[in-house]
């Protein structure tokens, strides 16, 4: 009798550590395909995002000033395959400043942004234009009023 519990307790011990092994496998299975499901879809999601940032095209089209020096109108024209958003920082060489946030504009189109001005604008004034969208591409423009 003896001998028949000897042959017995083997089989259960591999058991056991069958059955520990399998477990612990299982869980570093689940871990490492759920770490590489999550991988993969930000990368997809980036990639996609790239593509957007280097189909996006856009130009200053054309630029004036209000006769009274108080609004500068920028038109920027997308030409590019997707809608953007776009921001407008302007800047005069005498210090003075204006901006315009969130615009979007569709692709193929073209779209006109008033600046508002505290200060006048006067003749002779340089002023930096610089158009950027969402995806921090630029566009840079000088004028003269």
């Amino acid at each position: 009798m003896s001998g028949q519990r000897r042959a017995l307790s083997p089989v259960i011990a591999t058991l056991i550590i069958s059955a520990v092994v399998l477990t612990i496998g299982g869980g570093i299975w689940a871990y490492a395909q759920g770490a590489s499901t999550v991988i993969a879809e930000d990368y997809a999601n980036d990639t996609l995002s790239l593509v957007d940032e280097i189909t996006e095209r856009y130009i200053i089209e054309w630029v004036s000033c209000s006769t009274n020096g108080d609004t500068l109108t920028v038109w920027v024209y997308n030409y590019g395959d997707v809608d953007i958003m776009v921001n407008v920082q302007v800047g005069v060489d005498d210090g003075n400043s204006g901006s315009f946030n969130d615009k979007e504009i569709v692709a193929g189109t073209c779209e006109d942004i008033a600046v508002p001005f505290g200060d006048y604008l006067v003749a002779g004034d340089e002023v930096s234009i610089q158009v950027y969208s969402r995806r921090q591409n630029s566009v840079y423009q000088a004028y003269y009023v």
